[in-house]
């Protein structure tokens, strides 16, 4: 389990540089659903380290928040926080729900999702 959930947080790695280089562009609301991205599947990557093989399709950052206490996991503040990036997942990527992030909101969601993702490697990989 600890290597599937390594590669959980391979990927969640590889949406925080997407989402920096494409706010390096001035493409914040692509780079914001990036970083929901990153914050959903460091947290898939701690549900899966636990062991739990629950429905982790989902985009839903509340939810798998929920999972993760369910089961008893110390969720810090950082990860509670993390959950209002779920509203990125769809209203920065479709023209009818398009809702523009600006530099500033892009920059705390950012801090917010490499918070998270340090969080969840700290569980996975800190541990033997």
């Amino acid at each position: 389990m600890r290597e599937r959930a390594k590669e959980w947080l391979r990927f969640s790695l590889d949406d925080l540089e997407v989402a920096r280089e494409a706010a390096k562009l001035g493409k914040y609301n692509i780079a914001a659903y990036h970083l929901q991205q990153a914050v959903e599947k460091a947290i898939k990557g701690v549900i899966v380290f636990i062991g739990k093989r629950k429905n982790l399709r989902t985009h839903d950052i509340s939810i798998l928040v929920k999972m993760l206490l369910e089961e008893g996991v110390d969720v810090p503040v950082e990860v509670l926080d993390a959950q209002d990036l779920t509203e990125y997942a769809s209203t920065t990527r479709y023209p009818d729900d398009y809702v523009p992030v600006s530099p500033e909101e892009y920059e705390e969601a950012y801090e917010v999702a490499v918070r998270v993702y340090e969080w969840a490697r700290g569980i996975v990989e800190g541990q033997s």
